[in-house]
């Protein structure tokens, strides 16, 4: 750990949630439950450092103490809070202000997609301010082969569901959906002609939460006179804003093996 990032830690640290939050993370580990001896062996503090965190949280029903073993485990208390909060909905609340920011911005339309299973399911999206232009319609569905969108998430995806999404594929066809992947892995972005619009450039970018790739923005640029906003001057406003929108959704930029796909 750098000294800059040493002092960050310890001027953002607060000792008692750092505490609950470390215990709680060792608790996840354990299903069959710690002895307050060994959570505190496990966490390398002292009793004192410990004790009044375990019964706070235990009071506040997010531990439950065994009364034959003596052992703590974790209650289903945050996995209520978990499912008070559709991770949909959330993606869609977060995303929409920065996408009408997009459009406003670029003068462009802009969509952000998910995977749903074979297909592309947009979330939601924004028209273009201009009187005139091209947009995709929130709910439409397409197939992930006819989009960039599908791509784009497949890049950053496990290697097990981009194995599975290629042997669907024809056989010959497969070699050039790898190199596909790849490139988008190593720019962080697709930049190419629609398949679906001629005359429509694709620009998509990848959007990350915390455990990984999770949406991609795409904007179907349509260069036109009344705009002043170019391809490349569209691209970099949707890396900068997906990057904006992954932290947001809990996406840690710092030491992230998806650090270039949203660097500028």
């Amino acid at each position: 750990m750098s000294k800059h990032d040493a002092g960050k830690k310890a001027k953002s640290a607060v000792p008692a949630v750092e505490k609950a939050l470390d215990v709680l993370e060792l608790l996840a580990t354990a299903p069959g439950g710690m002895t307050m001896n060994e959570i505190v062996d496990a966490l390398d503090r002292t009793m004192g450092e410990v004790y009044r965190v375990v019964i706070y949280l235990a009071d506040r029903d997010y531990l439950v103490q065994s009364p034959d073993t003596g052992r703590y485990a974790l209650t289903l208390r945050l996995f209520e809070l978990s499912h008070r909060h559709d991770p949909t909905e959330r993606l869609i609340h977060a995303s929409l202000p920065l996408l009408e920011r997009i459009a406003a911005n670029t003068k462009q339309s802009c969509h952000l997609g998910v995977l749903n299973r074979s297909n592309v399911l947009v979330l939601a999206s924004v028209h273009s301010p201009l009187p005139a232009g091209y947009a995709v319609r929130t709910g439409a569905l397409f197939p992930v082969e006819m989009t960039s969108s599908g791509h784009v998430i497949l890049a950053y995806s496990t290697v097990e569901v981009q194995d599975r999404y290629i042997a669907r594929q024809p056989e010959t066809q497969r070699s050039e959906i790898l190199e596909r992947l790849t490139r988008i892995r190593e720019t962080g972005y697709e930049n190419t002609p629609s398949t679906m619009i001629k005359g429509v450039q694709n620009l998509c970018v990848p959007v990350f939460d915390a455990r990984g790739v999770t949406a991609a923005i795409t904007s179907g640029f349509i260069g036109q006179t009344e705009i002043a906003a170019s391809a490349d001057d569209t691209l970099h406003t949707l890396r900068r804003t997906a990057l904006e929108l992954s932290q947001t959704l809990g996406f840690r930029l710092a030491d992230s093996p998806f650090e270039a796909a949203l660097s500028q």
